[in-house]
């Protein structure tokens, strides 16, 4: 088939792949894996691609998340992907972390969202969406520092992330709201509209918005 996208996101605690075909949402798998993300990562690919009778060689489009975000996570979802991708000759799409966490949030284009990850005790990275426009350029930020430039822009907001322990750990957490569930059908579907951003393997970078060696790894 030519119309198969599989998307794959492990910039925070949990794995989420969707599935698009023929421009539609197929499917998706959504798992909070820990240190077993490298090793099951193809699995769930293939599991969910036989689910709906489809084998690995018949995906047309690979997505991916690039960060910002976990970094081990990041390095393990991009390596799957551009490496998937170079196998089958296709391209690549890729797609913010942070966008991703909005695109689970309820009522994700309604409003002023914060997209949340978690970057240390003390900082996280976000990003302001209004009515699901882009508003404020993702950022490593105090809790302090965010509350800040979202009084610059509405006193009306939600700030949303997957629950992690980490996430301001040191502050007091006023406000923010944690998604069950995150999907992997809601990235599928950002990635249906990115297509036309969509780029060869080899030229696939991560957006770590620090240096790796910088504070305790996630």
């Amino acid at each position: 088939m030519s119309d198969v996208l599989l998307s794959i996101d492990c910039s925070n605690r949990w794995s989420c792949l969707g599935l698009a075909v023929g421009g539609k949402i197929a499917g998706e798998r959504n798992l909070d894996l820990g240190r077993e993300q490298a090793a099951r990562l193809p699995l769930l690919a293939a599991e969910l691609l036989a689910g709906h009778g489809l084998k690995i060689q018949d995906v047309a489009c690979v997505a991916v998340t690039v960060g910002p975000g976990y970094f081990t996570g990041i390095r393990i979802g991009m390596a799957y992907a551009a490496g998937l991708a170079f196998a089958l000759g296709v391209r690549i799409v890729p797609l913010s972390s942070l966008e991703a966490v909005l695109r689970s949030c309820p009522g994700w284009d309604c409003g002023v969202k914060v997209p949340l990850i978690a970057a240390s005790r003390e900082l996280a990275f976000s990003s302001v969406y209004r009515d699901g426009c882009l508003v404020l350029a993702e950022k490593e930020r105090t809790y302090e520092e965010l509350l800040s430039k979202l009084q610059e822009i509405s006193r009306d907001f939600e700030m949303w992330s997957v629950k992690d322990a980490r996430l301001f750990a040191s502050s007091p957490r006023e406000g923010v709201q944690y998604i069950a569930n995150p999907s992997g059908a809601a990235h599928a579907a950002l990635a249906l509209e990115r297509l036309h951003a969509s780029i060869k393997p080899d030229e696939l970078r991560a957006r770590y918005l620090r240096e790796p060696g910088l504070g305790r790894s996630l």
